[in-house]
């Protein structure tokens, strides 16, 4: 008779013709995801990118905050000059080498 309360037997691991079972598989590391920057706002020389306000001179991720405008923010990383505009669907205006 059916008893639901006893626990059942594990299946048990059975060999064939002395073959070892596979060692786990080992797991690729996973890239960082680098997420887009996006500037939201901006109000009293102060832009809201990714969820924070900054103001000129502060980092955002590896960039730094250069320019704060009202229709658009530019970014410098190390010779590299970024400007994303402000809540719109294209959001780099342009990007240039600088001395």
């Amino acid at each position: 008779m059916y008893d639901p309360f006893r626990k059942t037997a594990k299946p048990k691991l059975v060999l064939v013709s002395g073959l070892k079972p596979p060692p786990p598989m080992m797991m690729a590391p996973v890239p960082p995801v680098i997420s887009p920057t996006v500037v939201s706002a901006v109000m009293n020389n102060k832009a809201f990118i990714n969820g924070a306000w900054y103001r000129v001179g502060d980092r955002v991720n590896d960039y730094e905050v250069t320019y704060v405008q009202n229709n658009f923010v530019g970014l410098k990383s190390a010779n590299r000059l970024t400007m994303i505009a402000v809540g719109s669907t294209r959001r780099v205006l342009t990007s240039k080498e600088i001395p």
